[in-house]
Order: structure tokens, then C-alpha cells, then sequence
């Protein structure tokens, strides 16, 4: 049984026992919390400067939570247990690694080949990541195997009738794919392909206007509602 079930933010917050990131600004506080032997994981945008908490953090966290439900299934994307109020999610557990922070000696073979079977399965429930260049979103379990995780940037796939929106998912699938050959240039450079060496020398259109959407929606949003933090 699901130990958390139930529980208030405030009595959620009392059962932290790690910190993964501080908030503040536009960034959520996420931490370790346990009770019962079990453990979750609690993102809190209450932490994050007022107006941005009060005006974006639910709509953040709204869209977080849908592509979490539809990955419910999905083995080595963590689930939704609950929703504390509009500003929180507590999320499964998995324990693992981003990429950067493996010390251990690693077949990054057979990673980036799941790598690409679970991208597959997460494209076909309707769900592009979108931030899967940064490399604290990849992350590594025990077992050598990938775990994909932050799903707050995430696109889901438009209703047959919507074409823009249906553009836009297969726009940043093709980006998450891509974004594999970033993620062995940090770490196994000498398994990127002539394709992916090619990839990674050339900035398309869309990774140049996802770039500049995404720089200037950040600077107006932690100007507008951060003061800049």
C-alpha cells in the first residue's frame, strides 16, 4: 500500500530526507521524501518566486502530471502517485544517476540501444520529452539501464484534426532522437555513427528557433515574475 496516499503537502514536506535540487526563482524545490520504507519524489513549486508560483507553477505542473498519465505503464519513466495541490506533484522513485555523474565503468552499447526502445514508447503514447539534451534528465540505474525523467518541457501528440499540434509532437520527437547523439559526445563519443557526427556539426531550424523560443521565454518569464532569478 501506497504510504503517501492521502497526504498533505505540509505533511509531505515533513517527510524530507534529501534535497535533489533547492528552489527558488523559476525552479521547483525537489526532494527525497520517505515514510513506511518508501520513498518518492516531492517537486514543489511553492518554492519558486511568487508571482511565477502563482501564475505559471500550475500550469507547469498540470502539463507534467497528463504526461505522466499517459507514461503510467511505461517501465523506467517514473509514475504519478498523487497531486498534493496545483503547485506539487510527488512522483515514483527510481534510483539512478544522471549521465554525468557516472563514476563506474559502463557498456554504454546496450544503454543508448534501450535508450532508443524506450524514446520509441514514450513517442507512441503521444508524448515528446523536448529536454532531453540536458543531460540530468537521462539518467542510469544499477542495472546499467536508461531512465528518462522531467517531463515538464513535454509536447503531446495534437487530436487528428489539430495540425499544428500534430506538427509540433513530431517535430520534437525527431529532437529527442536527436538529441541521443549529444548524449553519447558526453560519454561515448566513440560510438556516435557518420549520421550522428554529422548531426551534431549542423544546427537546424528547428533546433535554432527552439533554441531562441526557449532562451527568450525563460528571460521574460524571470523578469516578469522572478525579478530575474
Amino acid at each position: 500500500m501506497n504510504p503517501f496516499i492521502n497526504q498533505s503537502l505540509a505533511e509531505l514536506r515533513s517527510k524530507s530526507i534529501r534535497t535533489f535540487r533547492q528552489g527558488g526563482g523559476s525552479r521547483p524545490h525537489v526532494c527525497l521524501v520517505s515514510a513506511a520504507g518508501h520513498k518518492a519524489v516531492l517537486k514543489d513549486y511553492h518554492a519558486c518566486d511568487p508571482w511565477f508560483a502563482r501564475l505559471l507553477a500550475p500550469l507547469l505542473a498540470a502539463r507534467e502530471a497528463r504526461a505522466l498519465r499517459l507514461l503510467d505503464d511505461v517501465v523506467r519513466v517514473p509514475r504519478l502517485l498523487s497531486t498534493p495541490d496545483r503547485r506539487s506533484l510527488l512522483i515514483q522513485y527510481l534510483p539512478a544517476q544522471p549521465l554525468l555523474k557516472v563514476d563506474a565503468v559502463v557498456d554504454w552499447e546496450p544503454f543508448f540501444r534501450d535508450l532508443r526502445q524506450l524514446l520509441e514508447t514514450i513517442h507512441a503514447r503521444g508524448v515528446a520529452h523536448s529536454d532531453l539534451r540536458s543531460p540530468n534528465n537521462t539518467l542510469l540505474d544499477a542495472a546499467g539501464r536508461p531512465v528518462i525523467v522531467d517531463f515538464v518541457a513535454s509536447v503531446q501528440r495534437g487530436r487528428p484534426w489539430n495540425l499544428p499540434g500534430k506538427w509540433l509532437f513530431q517535430a520534437f520527437s525527431r529532437a529527442d532522437r536527436d538529441a541521443i547523439a549529444k548524449l553519447k559526445r558526453h560519454v561515448a563519443p566513440e560510438l556516435l555513427t557518420d549520421a550522428e557526427r554529422a548531426l551534431l556539426t549542423r544546427r537546424g531550424p528547428l533546433e535554432r528557433s527552439a533554441r531562441w523560443l526557449g532562451r527568450g521565454v525563460r528571460n521574460v518569464t524571470r523578469k516578469l515574475f522572478t525579478g530575474g532569478g
